[in-house]
């Protein structure tokens, strides 16, 4: 028998095949069904994203029927929530954190009766941002035609759920990035939900990350399953990456580097919400019982993509070229900022190097900040935007502090295998780790002489970024 852990990401969905006693089998991966359109739409039909699931699923058990799958688990993109009828059909597509439209309205601030202080202080959410609760106020000021049909707002893992198993839950790492839930309870809030004038019914039960679920015998049939095959319910993916890089009975750290970039650590309430104070770092539950993980939000990706623009390959060989000795540059990390220094005929490999150095600034203060042993020892970094060791270099540098690249970069599929492992095998996270390890493979050490942000570079103005997920 064997897992396959999906994780459903802004670009792409993978999927890791896995034996029970750890063997990885496969990876696969699939594009994100998603459109764009110049109004600023960036949003994922879940009927499309559902198909492409399943034909990752078919895939991988057409091609190893020695190896049935007889477990599936998720991991899943936070905030895009999709609005389904009573009958489970999809009423518009999931809109992305990166979806431009109901960031030009009216912002939580000013729709919810509830001042951000209080807002950040219940959720741990930043107000500023992109949340479902500000997609959840477009939808019901923007199409009230729609939301006259609306039943339930599910992520896309949870229409997954739906429709491979009939089940209707939501995890509550995902619930808490929605900025609807009071952490202290890990329930929805009745309190925010009624300042902002929406309704409790539209949102699904919260049930564990571990909730295991029976697949539809139609649906086992279909995709050629083990019999008597269950999914899952999963984590979102940020959480997911932790537990698939790190020990989170030591309190370790992780840099997750990808379109968004997270600094993270678990620690319990009191403590991350010590460090979100100091910081400025979001607090979410984790997927385990009262554990609760703090991570800085920074949308470098997108900065980078514009300072390059929008060409990926030239960005490559743009963040290849990166100097690992610092060089004191500061600029905002907003697009407003990129756009002027681009005007004013900065050269795109200095923006660059602007950009990488404020943001280890933003990193600098949640290190500095961090509680416990986690952060004397090498912090993990994962995800697509560690792979330049420049760059790795240069944060080593900034931050005063090692960074380790690990044996498998798709940390999310591998935090979820381990999920499954403590599910289905009782297994501790510790357990669950050394059966699926992701060991260290190059460690990056500051380099001697080198001059970090608490030793004498000029701290530049960063601004907290007007849009972006965790």
């Amino acid at each position: 028998m064997s897992i396959l852990a999906l994780d459903i990401g802004s670009s792409r969905i993978k999927a890791l095949l896995a034996t029970l006693d750890g063997q990885l089998i496969e990876v696969r991966s699939t594009s994100t069904p998603r459109r764009s359109n110049e109004v600023g739409e960036h949003a994922y039909p879940a009927d499309a994203v559902q198909d492409a699931i399943e034909g990752l699923i078919a895939g991988m058990a057409a091609a190893w029927p020695r190896q049935p799958i007889r477990t599936l688990v998720f991991s899943c993109l936070g905030t895009a929530m999709v609005p389904v009828d009573g009958r489970g059909r999809p009423l518009g597509p999931a809109l992305a954190p990166a979806d431009r439209r109901p960031l030009e309205g009216p912002g939580v601030a000013e729709a919810v009766d509830m001042s951000p202080v209080e807002l950040r202080d219940r959720t741990g959410c930043d107000p500023a941002v992109a949340s479902s609760l500000l997609h959840f106020l477009w939808w019901w000021r923007t199409k009230p035609e729609v939301m006259a049909d609306l039943h339930r707002f599910r992520s896309l893992r949870g229409f997954a759920i739906q429709e491979l198993c009939g089940a209707d839950a939501e995890d509550a790492t995902w619930a808490s990035r929605t900025m609807l839930v009071d952490l202290d309870t890990n329930r929805w809030s009745g309190a925010i939900l009624d300042a902002a004038g929406l309704p409790a019914a539209a949102l699904p039960p919260i049930e564990p990350a571990t909730t295991a679920l029976p697949v539809r015998r139609s649906a086992v049939a279909r995709l050629g399953l083990a019999p008597g095959a269950a999914a899952l319910l999963g984590a979102m993916d940020n959480c997911c990456s932790f537990l698939g890089a790190a020990d989170i009975e030591r309190s370790d750290l992780v840099n997750i580097v990808g379109t968004y970039e997270h600094m993270a650590g678990v620690a319990s309430l009191a403590e991350v919400r010590e460090v979100a104070g100091a910081s400025g770092a979001i607090v979410h539950t984790y997927v385990m019982p009262d554990c609760y993980i703090a991570m800085t939000r920074v949308a470098l990706g997108e900065l980078l993509a514009l300072a390059a623009g929008g060409d990926l390959t030239r960005l490559d060989h743009l963040l290849d070229a990166v100097s690992a000795t610092p060089r004191g540059d500061a600029i905002a990390l907003t697009p407003e900022a990129v756009t002027e220094a681009i005007c004013a005929g900065v050269p795109p490999a200095r923006i660059l190097q602007a950009l990488l150095e404020s943001e280890s600034v933003v990193l600098r203060r949640f290190v500095d900040a961090w509680p416990g042993d986690g952060s004397r020892r090498p912090i993990a970094a994962v995800g697509g935007g560690a792979s330049h060791p420049a760059v790795l270099q240069l944060k080593a540098n900034l931050l005063g502090h090692p960074l380790s690249t690990l044996a498998t970069d798709e940390a999310a599929g591998i935090g979820a295998l381990r999920l499954a492992a403590m599910t289905t095998q009782s297994m501790s996270s510790s357990e669950a780790s050394r059966v699926f390890p992701n060991p260290s493979v190059r460690t990056y050490y500051p380099t001697a002489g080198a001059t970090g942000p608490s030793r004498g570079m000029a701290r530049p103005s960063v601004s907290t970024p007007t849009h972006g997920g965790a």
